[in-house]
């Protein structure tokens, strides 16, 4: 199911500030009144309450940081016995802090309007580059998981979907080149592609084709920058029980069969849009055996290039090889993730895991 977007203005369970907080300057103005009132000092006691509409402002919206700004002025210049230490001066000045106070809460609430906004935006730009994967296509079960490298943002250059087409169910993971916007424009334009091309093409050269045409047609026109794709693709034949994998300069996919790890031997194709050459149909596609309850594990340079403090990479298919695997691919991409993430003392790149299980037919009624 996909992740609900916040309303204008309305931040997100995890992000808006705790009721028990928003409470806090209601506290602290009651503690502000007695402490004035039993206080010796009057004045100095009285001063503490000039902070209550200052907490207030980082906590509550303007309305309610100038009624407690109102309560606290009144107290302070009333002609009580607890204020007598205060004269116009100072009933003057503190009038201004408070309209400080109610000034910051008013800038504080517009610029939480904006990161709302701009959190928005950026969850539904996700989506388009990495779409929410449903828990089953045909007799396949899977999942996917992205981190980006940069921190605070939600979405960079790796691309990754499973569709059905009329030749199968197909998988694309991508990684374009870079970070930032035109990265990301480009993930999405060959995402789109992908979901086209799959329709049409009866082979992964010829979708492999496809997107390097694209690339090469927009970078020659000025649409994006000449950034170049690796790109894995698969192709899951439910007649034959095999997998076919065309990968274009993207590291080789794992193979999980119970206990035992395989790396697919494939010799990858070029990049897409190094235009190293004049453009051709890439070559290379390889078959394997994919039975039930095999799970075919791809994955980003970036969870491979991950160092721990000596400098070594992290060895995925060692970590992996002898344990128990998941069986569910979603506990198994989040399993690969922790475990990245305990032995990696760097990541300098994005990483996106996908994992597909073919689903023993004796569980194929039951899922969903």
């Amino acid at each position: 199911m996909a992740a609900q977007v916040p309303r204008a203005g309305e931040l997100r369970p995890g992000t808006a500030i705790p009721r028990w907080v928003r409470l806090l300057p209601l506290l602290a103005l009651g503690i502000a009144v007695v402490t004035q009132i039993f206080s010796d000092d009057q004045f100095h006691a009285g001063i503490a309450m000039t902070v209550v509409p200052l907490l207030a402002a980082f906590v509550l919206g303007p309305l309610w940081t100038a009624i407690i700004s109102v309560i606290a002025l009144v107290l302070i210049a009333a002609p009580l016995p607890i204020t007598e230490g205060f004269d116009l001066i100072d009933d003057l000045v503190v009038g201004i802090i408070f309209a400080t106070a109610v000034s910051i809460s008013w800038i504080r609430q517009r610029f939480e309007a904006g990161l709302v906004t701009m959190m928005s935006v950026s969850e539904a730009a996700q989506r388009a580059v990495l779409p929410e994967l449903p828990e089953r296509v045909g007799d396949l079960a899977c999942a996917g998981l992205y981190r980006s490298a940069q921190r605070g943002a939600t979405i960079g250059g790796d691309l990754f979907d499973v569709r059905p087409s009329p030749f199968g169910v197909r998988m694309i993971l991508g990684d374009v080149q870079g970070h930032g916007l035109d990265a990301v424009g480009t993930a999405s334009m060959l995402l789109s592609v992908f979901h086209e091309a799959i329709l049409d093409e009866a082979e992964l050269a010829g979708v492999a084709w496809r997107l390097e045409r694209r690339i090469l047609e927009d970078a020659a026109h000025g649409y994006v920058p000449e950034l170049f794709a690796s790109v894995l693709l698969a192709e899951f034949v439910e007649e034959t029980g095999e997998v076919r994998l065309l990968s274009c300069g993207h590291p080789p996919p794992l193979l999980l069969r119970g206990e035992r790890v395989e790396v697919v031997d494939m010799k990858p194709a070029p990049v897409l849009g190094l235009r190293l050459s004049e453009p051709v149909r890439p070559v290379g596609a390889v078959s394997v055996a994919f039975g039930e309850e095999d799970t075919l594990l791809a994955f980003s340079d970036g969870l491979v290039e991950a160092r721990d403090e000596d400098g070594n990479y992290y060895p995925l298919a060692d970590h992996l090889a002898g344990l128990v695997v998941p069986s569910s691919p979603r506990r198994l991409v989040e399993f690969v993730w922790e475990d990245a993430a305990r032995f990696a003392a760097r990541m300098d790149d994005d990483v996106s895991v996908l994992a597909v299980t073919r689903v023993a037919r004796s569980a194929r009624g039951h899922g969903g």
